[in-house]
C-alpha cells in the first residue's frame, strides 16, 4: 500500500506499521529464551500489530467501497464471496451403538456442510416394510442419544440434513442398533 494512489492516507501510516513490524520481529527473537519479560513484550507487540491490521483493513474497506480492482491492489487477501448452498448431500457414516444405560442408543454420523438441523427417524415395523418411519427428533449436532427404546430389540434409524428454505438432503443409509 505504500505509495498506492488508491490509499493516500492510511491509518496507521505505513511508517507506523513498519515500526510495529520491526518491534514484533525483535520481540519474537527475544522471546525465544522464554523469559517472562520477553514474552510479555512479544504479546504486547502482537496486540499492537493486530490492532494496526484491523485499522488498516477498515481503512481499505472504506476507501474501496466494494471495488474489486482497488481491493486487489491493497495487498490484503480477498475474502471468497458467499455462495448459497442449493442442495445438501446425503449424510454418511450413520452408526447406532448401545450406551451403558438401558433403553438408549447413541447415533453418530458425519457432519454435512450447510446443514441447520438433522431430522432423525426410526422404523416402527419389520425391515420388509419401508413406509413406517416416525419422527424421533431434530438436532443441530451430528449425534443424538435416543431414549425410551425397548431393550435388546433391533431398531432401524435414518437421518436427513435440513438446510435453509426447507432444503432437504436424501436420507442416509439405514443403521441398525439395539438398546442395552
Amino acid at each position: 500500500m505504500n505509495g498506492n494512489p488508491n490509499f493516500p492516507s492510511p491509518s496507521p501510516s505505513m511508517l507506523e506499521f513498519h515500526a510495529a513490524y520491526i518491534e514484533l520481529k525483535a520481540a519474537n527473537l527475544a522471546a525465544l529464551d522464554r523469559g517472562r519479560m520477553a514474552l510479555a513484550r512479544r504479546d504486547r507487540a502482537v496486540k499492537r500489530i493486530d490492532n494496526y491490521l484491523t485499522r488498516l483493513a477498515g481503512y481499505v474497506n472504506s476507501e474501496c467501497l466494494g471495488d474489486t480492482l482497488k481491493l486487489m491492489g491493497s495487498g490484503f487477501p480477498l475474502v471468497k464471496e458467499a455462495v448459497p448452498i442449493s442442495s445438501l448431500p446425503q449424510p454418511l457414516g450413520l452408526q447406532a451403538r448401545p450406551t451403558a444405560y438401558p433403553g438408549q442408543v447413541k447415533l453418530r454420523w458425519n457432519r454435512v456442510p450447510g446443514t441447520l438441523v438433522y431430522q432423525v427417524e426410526r422404523a416402527l415395523q419389520a425391515p420388509e416394510e419401508t413406509d413406517n418411519w416416525v419422527f424421533v427428533s431434530l438436532t443441530s449436532r451430528p449425534q443424538l442419544i435416543v431414549e425410551g427404546l425397548p431393550s435388546y430389540e433391533p431398531q432401524r434409524f435414518r437421518i436427513c440434513a435440513v438446510g435453509t428454505k426447507d432444503n432437504k438432503s436424501p436420507y442416509s443409509a439405514v443403521a441398525f442398533g439395539k438398546a442395552a
